[in-house]
């Protein structure tokens, strides 16, 4: 019996379980693969880490939410699993640590120790996945909690981990572009490779927690050449806290990692390096390492002599100290020279634009002697205000004398200006995926169908859109030879090919797919064989795989058709997709026209095209069978009943992109510098035409509590993309931010940009 529901996402619910306190139940959602979920159950089951409950002080720590047992439902079909119960409310997210001001916000500790004894608990959670051959691949901070009275780790969703079966393993769905190894950067991780980027990613997470949740890849680059985006830079290997500097991107100003121990450094190093000799430090190597510096008997901490809140590694300066004299500084001296230039006289301030000085260069004019300085009230304090304003104009004369761009120069400055003050420029970008799948395509098709039948024109519209956008640019490799795909379309189409199974031809074929999964004319035809063998699953598959490789083609919809109706099919499904094939034939029909054959006369190609759909329509036919041909028949018949009302239906409404309002709530967070409590910015979002957000970036630098505002809100708005002339176009838009005691608020803030404009 089933409890209070608790928690819903993608892949299930979880509920409480009434008779066993300690333990929940996941249940998967209906429409997921049961089958596989199972043998990954059965897996994670056979082979779970040891990682035992923790009891401390009469207290359960549970490290992992790992599946125990398997539910079953009452007709004893697979249904989920049982996993013990964590409590959230005594755990945090491992983000929250990573800075002092969170960390202070959310009631947590600052310093340096226990943050070593994260990571080192960390790193040992990992080694005992690692042991079994299990991987969390998506390993960043916001994906991992820990208890806040006992520092153990807490890992959630495991079955979204990469887990190892039997004879098969089950991969991870998802990775964040700013923990993905270099390697993987360009082409994605391919199968096998999960070890090398757990260790990658460890290794940034430690990085963070160690050096107040700078990220490795950060930095002040050198030149224009230098990739402003994470991924760009671990991409190119610029990693700028090596023992040796990197050339191109300097350290943050306000990184500790000039104060860690040579050991420690020097695994960062291996963990970063680009030279292919070092192996990267596993997370035993980790956890040895760390245990040392979080254990207090070994001594390799202590606590700071200026601020007993401080700790530092023994024989190395205070990082924190270190840390909030830069802050301290640069926000000193940014007030004072505001009020140095507020007590100036009018008449000094407007003789100041008549000299000529550096860019930047505010002139001081310096005392002759004791009694002249006396005279304009120049006091002690004065003098080391005067000073310091005198070396802070030195510092900015340099950096624009040897810089060829001013404008770059006054950036880099302002930008060193704002790291030291602990501000951040928001930016965000969406994750990178490995493009459009056949899997995209098989769930694109079961939509459009589902919108056939609820007669929602305008999703159908869209649908078909996307669809067709996504293999734009995409074609198989003879797809440039018109004769050459006239010549292969006749033999692999034609009537005397069918109905039958032959396995030369298969083999063939397969090689066809092997060497160019794009080649549509052999997936359909795979497609075709199948579906005479009364194999409708895998004929569909490669059906679908002949629309993701070509979606302007309606024979491949058509195959989709006709699987629709063996083993008990849903013959509105089938009908719904004749029409489609129909409607798609009917509009690319110039674009996919073949060749006349010879002594054929020309035409537009719409002809050609309309005979080879009804050419493709009776091979179908042929190969399911007698006691389907009059289904198929009628299924025919009323497809193109359906079709000529597809082909009526209006385009879709001019619009611009943007967000839709009221999913703009105002927010409210925790102020936590009241110098920065009140303001504006402005937020430029890019929405693609599937009305998806793809990257989003504000125009001054913020705090970073404000900067998580916006990356959650982001996240959570409803967006809309601009239409133009019917077509659905990627687009970008304005929003106004406007923050004030505690609360942040957006408005619309310009029309939308589209592609075309």
């Amino acid at each position: 019996m089933l409890g209070k529901l608790i928690k819903s996402g993608g892949a299930g619910s979880v509920y409480l379980l009434p008779g066993a306190p300690a333990q929940v139940a996941k249940l998967y959602h209906p429409h997921l693969d049961r089958a596989a979920n199972r043998r990954k159950l059965e897996a994670m089951l056979e082979l779970s880490p040891e990682l035992p409950d923790q009891l401390e002080n009469g207290k359960r720590y549970v490290q992992i939410a790992w599946p125990q047992a398997a539910v079953f439902d009452s007709q004893g079909g697979f249904a989920g699993f049982v996993m013990p119960l964590l409590d959230m409310a005594q755990t945090a997210e491992l983000e929250q640590i990573m800075q002092e001001r969170q960390a202070r916000a959310a009631g947590l500790p600052t310093g340096l120790g226990p943050k070593l004894t994260l990571a080192a608990n960390l790193a040992a959670v990992i080694d005992a996945l690692h042991q079994q051959q299990h991987y969390v691949v998506d390993l960043k901070p916001v994906n991992l909690r820990f208890y806040r009275d006992s520092l153990y780790i807490a890992m959630l969703d495991c079955d979204g981990f990469s887990i190892q079966g039997h004879a098969e393993r089950f991969p991870a769905e998802q990775f964040t572009a700013d923990y993905l190894a270099p390697e993987f950067q360009r082409k994605g991780m391919p199968a096998g490779t999960e070890m090398a980027q757990d260790r990658f990613a460890l290794a940034v997470v430690i990085f963070q927690l160690l050096n107040f949740g700078i990220h490795p890849y950060s930095g002040r680059p050198g030149n224009a050449q230098v990739a402003t985006d994470i991924p760009g830079r671990i991409r190119d290997g610029c990693y700028a806290y090596g023992i040796k500097r990197h050339k191109q991107l300097a350290p943050n100003a306000t990184s500790g990692h000039g104060l860690m121990p040579p050991e420690l450094r020097a695994m960062f190093d291996r963990a970063f390096s680009q030279s292919p000799t070092p192996q990267r430090p596993s997370a035993a190597d980790w956890a040895q390492l760390l245990r040392g510096y979080a254990q207090r008997s070994g001594g390799k901490l202590v606590i700071c002599a200026v601020n007993p809140e401080h700790q530092h590694f023994a024989g190395q300066g205070c990082a924190a100290c270190a840390r909030d004299k830069v802050i301290g500084a640069a926000a000193q001296a940014s007030v004072q020279a505001q009020q140095m230039q507020l007590q100036q006289p009018p008449q000094q301030r407007s003789a100041r634009g008549a000299h000529h000085t550096a860019p930047g260069q505010t002139p001081v004019r310096l005392p002759a002697g004791g009694g002249q300085a006396n005279a304009v009230g120049i006091s002690g304090k004065g003098w080391a205000v005067v000073v310091l304003l005198i070396v802070l104009f030195l510092i900015g004369f340099t950096a624009w004398t040897s810089s060829p761009d001013e404008t770059k120069a006054k950036a880099s400055l302002q930008a060193q200006a704002d790291q030291a003050a602990g501000l951040e420029v928001f930016r965000w970008r969406t994750r990178k995926t490995a493009g459009f799948q056949p899997s995209d395509a098989r769930k694109a098709v079961r939509s459009m169908s589902q919108a056939v039948s609820k007669g929602d024109d305008d999703a159908v519209t869209r649908g078909l859109q996307l669809l067709y956008r996504a293999g734009e640019g995409k074609p198989s490799t003879y797809a440039g030879d018109p004769m050459r795909v006239r010549l292969r379309t006749t033999l692999m189409e034609g009537l005397g090919s069918m109905p039958g199974y032959a396995p030369e031809l298969s083999d063939t074929y397969l090689d066809n797919l092997q060497a160019d999964p794009r080649d549509y004319l052999a997936a359909a035809a795979m497609g075709r064989m199948y579906l005479s063998l009364d194999e409708p699953q895998a004929a569909r598959q490669y059906f679908e795989q002949a629309v993701w490789a070509r979606p302007t083609d309606g024979v491949a919809w058509l195959g989709i058709a006709a699987t629709a109706l063996l083993r008990g099919g849903d013959e509105r499904d089938a009908v719904n997709l004749v029409a489609l094939a129909q409607l798609t034939a009917y509009r690319y029909a110039v674009q996919n026209a073949l060749p006349a054959e010879p002594g054929e006369p020309a035409d537009n190609g719409v002809a050609r095209t309309m005979q080879r759909m009804d050419l493709n329509a009776k091979v179908l036919r042929l190969a399911q069978g007698w006691d389907y041909q009059k289904r198929w028949d009628k299924v025919l018949a009323e497809g193109a009943l359906l079709a000529a009302k597809l082909k009526a239906m209006p385009p879709l409404r001019d619009q611009v992109g943007g967000v839709q309002r009221d999913t703009m709530t105002t927010v409210a967070y925790g102020v936590l510098d009241e110098k920065h409590a009140t303001g504006e910015n402005r937020l430029t979002l890019t929405i693609a035409a599937d009305g998806t957000l793809t990257y989003a970036a504000a125009e001054l630098p913020m705090e970073p509590m404000l900067n998580k505002v916006l990356l959650d809100s982001v996240k959570r708005w409803t967006y809309l993309p601009a239409v133009q002339h019917g077509q659905l176009r990627d687009a970008e838009v304005v929003v106004l931010v406007r923050y004030r005691d505690g609360r942040v608020s957006f408005v619309p803030g310009g029309v939308a940009v589209t592609a075309e404009n």
